[in-house]
Protein backbone atom coordinates (compact mmCIF):
# COMPACT_ATOMS: atom_id res chain seq x y z
CA UNK A 1 0.00 0.00 0.00
CA UNK A 2 2.61 2.60 0.81
CA UNK A 3 4.61 1.79 -2.26
CA UNK A 4 1.11 2.74 -4.48
CA UNK A 5 0.73 5.89 -2.55
CA UNK A 6 4.82 6.81 -3.08
CA UNK A 7 3.96 5.86 -6.78
CA UNK A 8 1.05 7.63 -7.52
CA UNK A 9 2.89 10.70 -5.54
CA UNK A 10 5.63 10.32 -7.39
CA UNK A 11 3.70 10.46 -10.72
CA UNK A 12 1.26 13.31 -9.88
CA UNK A 13 4.28 15.49 -8.82
CA UNK A 14 6.40 15.07 -11.64
CA UNK A 15 3.44 15.51 -13.97
CA UNK A 16 3.08 19.24 -15.48
CA UNK A 17 0.34 21.61 -15.85
CA UNK A 18 -0.44 21.49 -19.50
CA UNK A 19 1.04 24.86 -20.38
CA UNK A 20 4.36 23.68 -18.17
CA UNK A 21 4.31 20.77 -21.19
CA UNK A 22 3.59 22.91 -23.56
CA UNK A 23 6.93 25.39 -22.61
CA UNK A 24 8.98 22.31 -22.18
CA UNK A 25 8.05 21.26 -26.28
CA UNK A 26 11.39 20.28 -28.17
CA UNK A 27 10.64 22.76 -30.51
CA UNK A 28 10.40 25.86 -28.73
CA UNK A 29 13.67 25.15 -26.88
CA UNK A 30 15.17 28.48 -28.57
CA UNK A 31 11.79 30.31 -28.86
CA UNK A 32 10.14 33.75 -27.51
CA UNK A 33 6.70 32.31 -26.43
CA UNK A 34 3.58 34.09 -25.01
CA UNK A 35 0.32 32.68 -23.62
CA UNK A 36 -2.81 34.32 -22.49
CA UNK A 37 -6.28 31.94 -21.81
CA UNK A 38 -9.32 33.78 -20.60
CA UNK A 39 -12.38 33.07 -19.70
CA UNK A 40 -14.91 35.00 -22.78
CA UNK A 41 -18.04 35.35 -20.39
CA UNK A 42 -15.80 36.47 -17.37
CA UNK A 43 -12.83 37.62 -15.91
CA UNK A 44 -10.67 34.35 -15.13
CA UNK A 45 -7.65 33.86 -16.50
CA UNK A 46 -7.06 30.47 -17.02
CA UNK A 47 -3.66 30.15 -18.03
CA UNK A 48 -0.54 32.62 -18.57
CA UNK A 49 2.68 32.62 -19.78
CA UNK A 50 4.81 35.84 -20.72
CA UNK A 51 1.41 37.56 -21.53
CA UNK A 52 3.22 41.04 -21.89
CA UNK A 53 5.87 40.32 -24.10
CA UNK A 54 5.64 41.80 -27.27
CA UNK A 55 6.22 39.15 -30.43
CA UNK A 56 5.60 39.08 -33.99
CA UNK A 57 1.73 37.98 -34.57
CA UNK A 58 2.21 37.25 -38.65
CA UNK A 59 -1.19 36.30 -40.03
CA UNK A 60 -2.73 36.66 -36.62
CA UNK A 61 -2.71 40.23 -37.10
CA UNK A 62 -5.63 40.03 -39.59
CA UNK A 63 -7.83 38.80 -36.61
CA UNK A 64 -7.03 42.37 -35.19
CA UNK A 65 -7.55 44.01 -38.71
CA UNK A 66 -11.02 42.45 -38.99
CA UNK A 67 -12.35 43.03 -35.84
CA UNK A 68 -11.50 46.49 -35.73
CA UNK A 69 -12.63 46.96 -38.74
CA UNK A 70 -16.51 45.56 -37.84
CA UNK A 71 -16.79 47.45 -34.79
CA UNK A 72 -15.49 50.89 -36.92
CA UNK A 73 -17.28 50.45 -40.12
CA UNK A 74 -19.71 47.93 -39.74
CA UNK A 75 -20.46 44.44 -41.18
CA UNK A 76 -22.39 46.39 -43.99
CA UNK A 77 -20.11 48.92 -45.37
CA UNK A 78 -18.72 48.64 -48.88
CA UNK A 79 -15.97 49.54 -51.20
CA UNK A 80 -16.90 52.09 -53.93
CA UNK A 81 -15.55 52.29 -57.68
CA UNK A 82 -17.38 55.14 -59.64
CA UNK A 83 -16.46 55.89 -63.64
CA UNK A 84 -16.95 59.97 -64.27
CA UNK A 85 -17.18 61.64 -67.13
CA UNK A 86 -14.86 64.51 -66.73
CA UNK A 87 -14.26 67.02 -70.11
CA UNK A 88 -14.24 64.12 -72.10
CA UNK A 89 -12.18 62.24 -69.77
CA UNK A 90 -13.28 58.85 -68.56
CA UNK A 91 -12.24 58.67 -64.81
CA UNK A 92 -12.02 55.51 -63.03
CA UNK A 93 -12.08 56.43 -59.24
CA UNK A 94 -10.93 53.44 -57.21
CA UNK A 95 -12.47 53.01 -53.54
CA UNK A 96 -10.51 50.45 -52.47
CA UNK A 97 -12.24 47.68 -53.44
CA UNK A 98 -9.93 44.35 -52.92
CA UNK A 99 -12.02 42.55 -54.75
CA UNK A 100 -12.63 44.26 -58.56
CA UNK A 101 -12.41 41.50 -60.90
CA UNK A 102 -11.21 39.21 -58.44
CA UNK A 103 -12.77 35.92 -60.03
CA UNK A 104 -11.86 37.05 -63.89
CA UNK A 105 -9.80 40.12 -65.76
CA UNK A 106 -12.28 41.23 -66.75
CA UNK A 107 -15.30 40.75 -64.75
CA UNK A 108 -16.49 44.19 -64.58
CA UNK A 109 -16.10 45.25 -67.69
CA UNK A 110 -19.11 44.29 -69.29
CA UNK A 111 -21.05 46.55 -66.62
CA UNK A 112 -18.43 49.25 -67.39
CA UNK A 113 -19.00 49.25 -70.97
CA UNK A 114 -23.11 49.09 -70.60
CA UNK A 115 -22.95 52.33 -68.30
CA UNK A 116 -21.21 54.15 -71.45
CA UNK A 117 -23.56 52.83 -73.95
CA UNK A 118 -26.45 54.29 -71.52
CA UNK A 119 -24.70 57.49 -71.66
CA UNK A 120 -25.00 57.54 -75.51
CA UNK A 121 -21.59 57.37 -75.76
CA UNK A 122 -19.61 55.07 -78.83
CA UNK A 123 -16.12 55.99 -78.04
CA UNK A 124 -13.71 57.91 -75.80
CA UNK A 125 -12.78 61.14 -77.62
CA UNK A 126 -10.09 61.92 -74.45
CA UNK A 127 -8.08 60.24 -72.10
CA UNK A 128 -8.53 56.68 -69.79
CA UNK A 129 -7.55 58.04 -66.86
CA UNK A 130 -7.56 55.59 -63.62
CA UNK A 131 -7.39 57.55 -59.52
CA UNK A 132 -5.82 55.07 -57.19
CA UNK A 133 -5.79 57.78 -54.19
CA UNK A 134 -8.10 56.83 -52.11
CA UNK A 135 -5.42 55.10 -50.27
CA UNK A 136 -1.75 56.25 -49.92
CA UNK A 137 1.16 56.25 -52.73
CA UNK A 138 2.95 53.57 -51.25
CA UNK A 139 1.26 50.43 -51.87
CA UNK A 140 3.68 48.08 -49.54
CA UNK A 141 5.29 48.73 -45.98
CA UNK A 142 9.20 49.53 -46.08
CA UNK A 143 9.44 46.46 -43.62
CA UNK A 144 8.52 43.80 -45.96
CA UNK A 145 10.97 41.28 -47.20
CA UNK A 146 12.19 41.24 -50.70
CA UNK A 147 11.16 37.72 -51.42
CA UNK A 148 7.80 38.49 -50.79
CA UNK A 149 6.61 41.75 -52.66
CA UNK A 150 7.06 40.55 -56.07
CA UNK A 151 4.94 37.20 -55.08
CA UNK A 152 0.90 37.10 -55.53
CA UNK A 153 0.62 37.10 -51.10
CA UNK A 154 3.39 39.88 -51.36
CA UNK A 155 0.64 41.90 -53.76
CA UNK A 156 0.35 46.01 -51.89
CA UNK A 157 -3.08 47.32 -51.42
CA UNK A 158 -3.95 50.01 -53.83
CA UNK A 159 -6.53 52.71 -54.01
CA UNK A 160 -7.69 50.66 -57.41
CA UNK A 161 -7.20 47.06 -56.70
CA UNK A 162 -7.36 44.92 -59.90
CA UNK A 163 -7.86 40.94 -59.67
CA UNK A 164 -6.26 40.50 -56.60
CA UNK A 165 -3.45 42.49 -57.83
CA UNK A 166 -1.57 39.67 -59.18
CA UNK A 167 -1.38 37.43 -62.03
CA UNK A 168 -0.03 34.04 -63.76
CA UNK A 169 3.40 32.94 -64.92
CA UNK A 170 3.30 29.49 -67.08
CA UNK A 171 6.63 27.81 -67.59
CA UNK A 172 7.55 24.55 -69.79
CA UNK A 173 10.12 22.57 -68.03
CA UNK A 174 13.11 21.56 -69.94
CA UNK A 175 15.88 19.14 -68.90
CA UNK A 176 16.31 18.23 -65.19
CA UNK A 177 18.70 21.13 -63.82
CA UNK A 178 17.94 23.34 -66.58
CA UNK A 179 16.14 26.66 -67.97
CA UNK A 180 12.72 26.30 -67.95
CA UNK A 181 10.95 28.42 -70.63
CA UNK A 182 8.66 31.49 -69.63
CA UNK A 183 5.79 30.88 -72.53
CA UNK A 184 2.64 32.64 -70.90
CA UNK A 185 1.29 35.37 -68.68
CA UNK A 186 -2.19 36.41 -67.65
CA UNK A 187 -3.32 38.84 -67.18
CA UNK A 188 0.40 40.35 -69.28
CA UNK A 189 1.30 43.52 -66.65
CA UNK A 190 1.77 46.14 -68.88
CA UNK A 191 5.33 47.80 -69.72
CA UNK A 192 7.41 45.46 -67.80
CA UNK A 193 10.27 43.60 -69.10
CA UNK A 194 10.77 39.49 -67.70
CA UNK A 195 14.08 38.81 -66.61
CA UNK A 196 13.61 34.46 -66.58
CA UNK A 197 16.04 32.46 -64.20
CA UNK A 198 14.00 30.02 -63.18
CA UNK A 199 15.22 25.75 -63.55
CA UNK A 200 13.48 22.64 -63.51
CA UNK A 201 13.45 21.19 -60.37
CA UNK A 202 13.02 16.72 -59.76
CA UNK A 203 9.23 15.93 -60.46
CA UNK A 204 6.81 16.65 -57.41
CA UNK A 205 9.37 19.00 -56.21
CA UNK A 206 6.24 21.56 -56.33
CA UNK A 207 6.29 25.51 -56.74
CA UNK A 208 9.81 26.49 -55.50
CA UNK A 209 9.69 29.85 -57.57
CA UNK A 210 10.09 33.17 -56.63
CA UNK A 211 9.04 36.72 -58.52
CA UNK A 212 11.26 39.67 -57.77
CA UNK A 213 9.67 43.45 -58.87
CA UNK A 214 9.11 46.40 -56.99
CA UNK A 215 6.44 48.43 -56.89
CA UNK A 216 5.58 50.45 -59.81
CA UNK A 217 9.23 49.02 -61.72
CA UNK A 218 9.34 47.50 -65.01
CA UNK A 219 12.04 44.46 -64.34
CA UNK A 220 10.32 41.33 -63.21
CA UNK A 221 12.91 38.76 -62.29
CA UNK A 222 12.15 35.33 -61.67
CA UNK A 223 13.94 32.37 -59.75
CA UNK A 224 14.27 29.18 -58.56
CA UNK A 225 12.07 25.73 -59.68
CA UNK A 226 9.05 24.37 -61.22
CA UNK A 227 9.04 20.28 -61.11
CA UNK A 228 9.94 18.41 -64.39
CA UNK A 229 6.64 17.48 -66.40
CA UNK A 230 3.79 19.20 -68.11
CA UNK A 231 3.51 22.84 -67.85
CA UNK A 232 3.60 24.67 -64.55
CA UNK A 233 1.87 27.90 -63.34
CA UNK A 234 3.27 30.16 -60.36
CA UNK A 235 1.47 33.61 -59.39
CA UNK A 236 3.31 37.53 -59.08
CA UNK A 237 2.29 40.81 -58.26
CA UNK A 238 1.41 42.85 -60.52
CA UNK A 239 3.35 45.81 -60.66
CA UNK A 240 0.96 48.42 -60.82
CA UNK A 241 -2.25 47.30 -60.81
CA UNK A 242 -3.78 50.87 -62.10
CA UNK A 243 -2.33 50.33 -64.90
CA UNK A 244 -3.09 47.11 -65.38
CA UNK A 245 -6.95 47.75 -64.93
CA UNK A 246 -6.84 50.73 -67.77
CA UNK A 247 -5.10 48.38 -70.29
CA UNK A 248 -7.15 45.50 -70.07
CA UNK A 249 -10.34 48.10 -69.95
CA UNK A 250 -9.31 49.47 -73.26
CA UNK A 251 -8.25 46.67 -74.83
CA UNK A 252 -11.71 44.76 -74.27
CA UNK A 253 -13.42 48.34 -75.08
CA UNK A 254 -11.52 47.89 -78.41
CA UNK A 255 -12.57 44.21 -79.11
CA UNK A 256 -15.93 45.91 -79.00
CA UNK A 257 -15.26 48.68 -81.33
CA UNK A 258 -15.15 51.28 -78.47
CA UNK A 259 -11.91 53.38 -79.51
CA UNK A 260 -10.50 55.40 -77.07
CA UNK A 261 -8.66 58.16 -78.74
CA UNK A 262 -6.70 59.60 -76.02
CA UNK A 263 -3.53 58.29 -73.59
CA UNK A 264 -4.14 55.89 -70.44
CA UNK A 265 -3.31 57.76 -67.35
CA UNK A 266 -2.47 57.35 -63.87
CA UNK A 267 -2.93 60.14 -61.71
CA UNK A 268 -5.27 61.69 -58.61
CA UNK A 269 -7.89 63.68 -60.57
CA UNK A 270 -9.80 66.08 -58.75
CA UNK A 271 -13.84 65.67 -59.47
CA UNK A 272 -15.79 68.85 -59.58
CA UNK A 273 -17.96 69.33 -62.37
CA UNK A 274 -18.21 65.66 -63.49
CA UNK A 275 -20.66 63.34 -64.79
CA UNK A 276 -21.22 60.09 -62.75
CA UNK A 277 -21.71 57.74 -64.93
CA UNK A 278 -21.78 54.37 -62.96
CA UNK A 279 -21.00 53.59 -59.31
CA UNK A 280 -19.76 49.98 -58.34
CA UNK A 281 -20.07 48.66 -54.93
CA UNK A 282 -18.02 45.96 -53.63
CA UNK A 283 -19.19 42.46 -51.55
CA UNK A 284 -20.23 43.35 -47.76
CA UNK A 285 -17.47 44.14 -45.66
CA UNK A 286 -19.01 41.15 -43.40
CA UNK A 287 -18.66 38.49 -46.29
CA UNK A 288 -15.22 40.24 -47.09
CA UNK A 289 -13.67 39.45 -43.75
CA UNK A 290 -14.83 36.11 -43.51
CA UNK A 291 -12.72 35.13 -46.99
CA UNK A 292 -10.14 37.18 -45.19
CA UNK A 293 -9.82 35.14 -42.46
CA UNK A 294 -10.64 31.93 -43.69
CA UNK A 295 -7.91 31.92 -46.25
CA UNK A 296 -5.48 34.42 -44.84
CA UNK A 297 -5.82 37.19 -47.94
CA UNK A 298 -3.00 39.66 -47.86
CA UNK A 299 -4.57 42.08 -50.05
CA UNK A 300 -8.40 41.42 -48.27
CA UNK A 301 -6.51 42.20 -44.87
CA UNK A 302 -4.40 45.46 -46.01
CA UNK A 303 -7.05 46.59 -47.92
CA UNK A 304 -9.71 46.43 -44.55
CA UNK A 305 -6.56 48.14 -43.11
CA UNK A 306 -5.82 51.23 -45.32
CA UNK A 307 -9.68 51.56 -45.31
CA UNK A 308 -10.24 52.19 -41.43
CA UNK A 309 -8.74 55.62 -41.91
CA UNK A 310 -9.83 59.04 -44.10
CA UNK A 311 -6.52 59.28 -45.63
CA UNK A 312 -5.54 55.83 -46.34
CA UNK A 313 -2.51 55.61 -44.80
CA UNK A 314 -0.52 53.11 -42.96
CA UNK A 315 0.59 55.15 -39.64
CA UNK A 316 -2.97 56.76 -39.87
CA UNK A 317 -5.18 53.29 -39.69
CA UNK A 318 -2.58 52.09 -37.09
CA UNK A 319 -3.17 54.62 -34.90
CA UNK A 320 -6.49 53.67 -35.50
CA UNK A 321 -6.32 50.91 -34.20
CA UNK A 322 -4.28 51.54 -31.08
CA UNK A 323 -7.02 53.73 -30.10
CA UNK A 324 -9.79 52.17 -31.02
CA UNK A 325 -8.66 49.46 -28.35
CA UNK A 326 -7.31 51.53 -25.69
CA UNK A 327 -10.78 52.85 -25.39
CA UNK A 328 -12.10 49.76 -24.62
CA UNK A 329 -9.56 48.95 -22.21
CA UNK A 330 -6.85 47.36 -23.67
CA UNK A 331 -3.20 48.23 -22.51
CA UNK A 332 -1.95 48.61 -26.24
CA UNK A 333 1.69 49.00 -24.93
CA UNK A 334 4.20 47.46 -27.65
CA UNK A 335 2.13 47.15 -30.20
CA UNK A 336 3.01 48.20 -33.42
CA UNK A 337 1.31 47.91 -37.27
CA UNK A 338 2.97 47.58 -40.39
CA UNK A 339 0.45 46.22 -42.48
CA UNK A 340 -3.04 44.86 -41.17
CA UNK A 341 -2.24 40.88 -43.22
CA UNK A 342 0.80 40.27 -40.78
CA UNK A 343 3.17 40.05 -43.63
CA UNK A 344 5.62 42.49 -41.95
CA UNK A 345 8.29 40.66 -39.59
CA UNK A 346 7.94 44.79 -37.52
CA UNK A 347 4.62 44.28 -36.21
CA UNK A 348 4.41 43.48 -32.57
CA UNK A 349 1.50 42.43 -30.54
CA UNK A 350 1.32 40.69 -26.91
CA UNK A 351 -0.49 37.40 -26.30
CA UNK A 352 -2.84 39.30 -23.88
CA UNK A 353 -3.73 41.96 -26.30
CA UNK A 354 -4.59 39.62 -29.00
CA UNK A 355 -6.82 37.82 -26.27
CA UNK A 356 -8.21 40.71 -25.02
CA UNK A 357 -9.12 41.91 -28.87
CA UNK A 358 -10.78 38.58 -29.88
CA UNK A 359 -12.74 38.42 -26.52
CA UNK A 360 -14.13 41.74 -27.27
CA UNK A 361 -14.80 41.51 -30.72
CA UNK A 362 -16.42 38.22 -29.93
CA UNK A 363 -18.75 39.72 -27.23
CA UNK A 364 -19.44 43.00 -28.49
CA UNK A 365 -21.04 44.55 -31.64
CA UNK A 366 -21.16 42.57 -34.43
CA UNK A 367 -19.87 39.37 -32.62
CA UNK A 368 -21.13 36.72 -34.61
CA UNK A 369 -19.60 38.19 -37.93
CA UNK A 370 -16.57 38.27 -36.36
CA UNK A 371 -16.50 34.67 -34.63
CA UNK A 372 -18.01 33.09 -38.02
CA UNK A 373 -15.14 34.65 -39.80
CA UNK A 374 -12.57 32.59 -38.01
CA UNK A 375 -11.67 28.44 -39.84
CA UNK A 376 -12.91 25.60 -37.81
CA UNK A 377 -10.37 23.46 -36.49
CA UNK A 378 -10.07 20.11 -38.53
CA UNK A 379 -13.18 21.48 -40.29
CA UNK A 380 -12.05 24.30 -42.82
CA UNK A 381 -10.35 27.22 -44.46
CA UNK A 382 -6.60 27.90 -42.93
CA UNK A 383 -7.53 25.11 -40.26
CA UNK A 384 -9.38 22.74 -41.93
CA UNK A 385 -5.95 20.16 -41.31
CA UNK A 386 -5.39 21.81 -37.59
CA UNK A 387 -6.43 19.24 -35.12
CA UNK A 388 -7.94 17.02 -37.40
CA UNK A 389 -9.25 14.11 -35.57
CA UNK A 390 -8.24 15.25 -32.38
CA UNK A 391 -9.88 16.94 -29.39
CA UNK A 392 -10.29 20.62 -30.94
CA UNK A 393 -11.54 19.60 -33.96
CA UNK A 394 -15.04 21.37 -34.56
CA UNK A 395 -14.05 22.79 -30.85
CA UNK A 396 -11.97 25.63 -31.83
CA UNK A 397 -12.25 28.98 -34.03
CA UNK A 398 -9.09 30.28 -34.69
CA UNK A 399 -7.01 32.86 -36.75
CA UNK A 400 -3.29 31.03 -37.43
CA UNK A 401 -0.46 32.80 -38.43
CA UNK A 402 3.13 31.67 -39.71
CA UNK A 403 6.10 33.06 -40.85
CA UNK A 404 9.77 31.34 -41.28
CA UNK A 405 10.54 30.33 -37.49
CA UNK A 406 7.00 32.18 -36.54
CA UNK A 407 3.86 30.12 -35.28
CA UNK A 408 0.79 32.13 -33.77
CA UNK A 409 -2.80 31.20 -33.15
CA UNK A 410 -5.39 32.99 -31.42
CA UNK A 411 -9.57 32.44 -31.09
CA UNK A 412 -11.83 30.98 -29.37
CA UNK A 413 -12.10 27.22 -27.60
CA UNK A 414 -15.69 26.12 -26.27
CA UNK A 415 -14.75 23.17 -23.48
CA UNK A 416 -16.67 19.84 -23.53
CA UNK A 417 -18.88 21.51 -20.48
CA UNK A 418 -20.12 24.24 -23.08
CA UNK A 419 -17.49 26.77 -21.70
CA UNK A 420 -15.76 29.11 -23.97
CA UNK A 421 -12.07 30.49 -23.87
CA UNK A 422 -10.39 32.96 -25.70
CA UNK A 423 -6.56 31.99 -26.42
CA UNK A 424 -3.37 33.55 -28.17
CA UNK A 425 -1.02 31.34 -28.61
CA UNK A 426 2.38 32.98 -29.83
CA UNK A 427 5.96 31.45 -30.60
CA UNK A 428 8.69 33.36 -32.52
CA UNK A 429 12.19 31.99 -33.61
CA UNK A 430 11.06 28.29 -32.80
CA UNK A 431 13.36 25.36 -33.95
CA UNK A 432 10.50 23.29 -35.79
CA UNK A 433 7.07 23.47 -36.39
CA UNK A 434 5.59 23.46 -32.77
CA UNK A 435 2.19 22.80 -34.35
CA UNK A 436 1.71 19.28 -32.73
CA UNK A 437 2.25 21.17 -29.38
CA UNK A 438 -0.33 23.53 -29.75
CA UNK A 439 -2.90 21.14 -30.65
CA UNK A 440 -2.32 19.41 -27.21
CA UNK A 441 -2.39 22.19 -25.07
CA UNK A 442 -5.33 23.49 -26.69
CA UNK A 443 -6.52 19.81 -26.15
CA UNK A 444 -5.85 19.99 -22.03
CA UNK A 445 -8.52 22.98 -21.88
CA UNK A 446 -11.17 21.43 -24.07
CA UNK A 447 -11.57 18.23 -21.90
Amino acid sequence: MKAFIFLFLLTYCTQGTPLEEFLAHPSLKTASVGVHIISLDGTETIASHQADLALIPASTMKAVTTATALQLRGPNHTFSTRLFLVDNHLVIKGGGDPTLSASSPESEFSGWHAALLKAGLTELKGDLIVDPSRFEDRTIPDSWPWGDIGNYYGAGACGLNYHKNSYRLTFKPGKLGGPAALVSTFPTPPEVIFENHMRTGTAGSGDQGYVYAAPGGTLISMRGTIPFGGKFSIKGALPNPPLSCATAFRDYLKKRNFPILGKIQVKRTQITEARLLHQQESPKLSIIIKATNHRSVNLYADSIFKELSKSGSTSASASKIKLHWSKQGVDMTGFVAHDGSGLSPRNSITARQLASIVKRASSGPHADNFIQSLPLAGKSGTLRTFGKNSAIAGRVRAKSGSLTRVRTYTGILTTYSGKKLVFAIMTNNTVSSPKAAIVNLLSAYVK
